[in-house]
């Protein structure tokens, strides 16, 4: 699929703008910075990731009036993202950025108000104001450009915002649709990812985008299904989940004859487990109906545009949190992974249709966490197995398998006991339980050892 230059910017003044306030952001297929202002880019990105991660964690730790902590180990998080902000910003005026006396020195006294403010339990709302003013002068700064760590992110979102012909939102869910000539798609089945047989004559490649209503981020673990009915014939099929450009379910199926059609598209909830800020998202199913008609064996949509995300979400913002918490990314094969070490923490697993309650155990040490990253395409990877083994010298002493969880940003994460002595973490990544669109993508594992990481501090 082509791309015009003109139209990603169109796309990206809706989706970003609107997420800042109306600031444009350049568009993610402009030509590459060189080193030094992407490392700035970079570093500007890391300052807003953990200024966001702030408003979140905030939210979560102190009631709403102030004064009084509801989750230590939450607010903890808040204190340690709030000094993660300052240096960052230290680091960035350091590097050459926010070349602005004044912006720097405004930069910093928000910063500073915003750490005085969670020192004495302000109120959400007053510490909300002071992250996001802090934000808008990093963005004012940034001039409309944005991080090389989230281009591709941003690219996906804009890739799927071009090739999505209509789009419904039912609940939690946008349901985007579209069709194409028909396309090879890689299956998996165990370790293997096999072509698919040839698609029949007539064919065509139907999709969905299933992504989150507020954010546009996709929704992995899901079945979707889909039914044609015109003239007099039905279609009915499951949608394959698939890793292309961007996140989809899809299957090239032979579309009734030239006329009217009508296509329900059912989703239910994605099977994956969650954090407490997921629990009561997705976790209904839903069913879109969208008309469309066949001329000359193509399927087309009566045509319903990409609606924008909420005004307090910009396009990328997972990600700038997932590496605000993680740090630092390795790259091992096809992927980059990083190592995050945090305070025990519940999180709720999806068994026979809904959230379980999986609750930090009496002798658990750590909720440990996997960010994952396809090193093609920049963009965070689902449905991956994740095996841990601890070593301490050259000793295995445990292990530990992962789970996908939902949450500000897609992750690995469980809550376990981290063996005493642990010095190293041996990551096994099992690639995606899903097929591949156009070409193999992700076929194989990888492996690679990091340092155990230090855990967060804590209250």
């Amino acid at each position: 699929m082509i791309i015009t230059f003109t139209r990603l910017l169109v796309l990206l003044g809706v989706g970003l703008g609107l997420a800042t306030g109306g600031c444009a952001r350049s568009s993610p297929e402009a030509p590459e910075p060189d080193a030094r202002t992407a490392a700035s880019r970079d570093l500007a990105g890391d300052v807003l990731g953990a200024l966001k991660l702030v408003r979140q964690e905030y939210g979560n730790a102190v009631a709403p009036a102030g004064a009084v902590v509801v989750d230590a180990t939450e607010y903890a998080e808040t204190e340690l993202f709030a000094e993660q902000a300052e240096r960052k910003a230290a680091a960035w005026r350091a590097a050459g950025g926010l070349a602005d006396a004044a912006q720097g020195e405004a930069l910093a006294r928000r910063l500073a108000d915003l750490r005085a403010a969670i020192e004495k339990k302000a109120p959400q709302q007053e510490v909300a104001e002071a992250a996001a003013g802090a934000i808008a002068i990093v963005q004012q700064a940034m001039a409309g450009a944005i991080p090389e760590s989230i281009r591709g992110v941003v690219l996906a979102v804009t890739r799927t915002d071009e090739t999505v012909q209509a789009e419904e939102v039912a609940g939690d869910y946008r349901i985007g649709v579209f069709a194409e000539a028909a396309q090879p798609i890689f299956v998996r089945s165990g370790a293997t990812l096999a072509a698919a047989p040839a698609a029949p004559a007539g064919a065509v490649y139907f999709g969905v985008a299933l992504r989150e209503r507020r954010t546009k981020r996709p929704l992995a673990a899901a079945a979707v299904d889909v039914v044609l009915a015109g003239q007099g014939r039905r279609v009915e099929a499951r949608l394959d989940e698939l890793w292309g450009d961007f996140h989809q379910y899809g299957a090239n199926v032979v579309p009734p004859e030239d006329g009217p059609v009508t296509i329900t598209v059912r989703v239910e909830p994605p099977a994956s487990a969650r954090h407490g800020d997921m629990l009561n998202a997705f976790v209904m199913p839903a069913t879109v109906t969208i008309a469309a008609h066949v001329r000359g064996g193509a399927l087309a949509f009566d045509a319903k545009p990409v609606a924008p995300i909420d005004a307090d979400y910009a396009l990328g913002d997972d990600m700038l949190q997932a590496l605000a918490e993680v740090g630092e990314l390795h790259d091992a094969g096809p992927y980059r992974i990083g190592l995050i070490v945090e305070g025990p923490e519940p999180i709720w697993q999806w068994r026979s249709g809904k959230p379980v309650l999986e609750p930090a155990g009496g002798g658990a040490t750590n909720h440990v966490e996997v960010v994952l990253v396809d090193r093609e395409t920049g963009q965070l990877v689902p449905r991956a197995k994740i095996d841990l083994v601890f070593l301490a010298g050259d000793s295995e002493v445990g292990t530990a398998t992962l789970v996908p969880l939902m949450s500000v940003f897609s992750h690995y994460g469980r809550t376990i006991t981290v063996p005493p002595g642990t010095g190293f973490v041996r990551i096994h990544v099992q690639p995606p339980a899903m097929g591949a669109l156009g070409r193999p993508r992700l076929a194989d594992p990888a492996d690679i050892t990091l340092p155990l990481p230090a855990q967060r501090k804590e209250a």
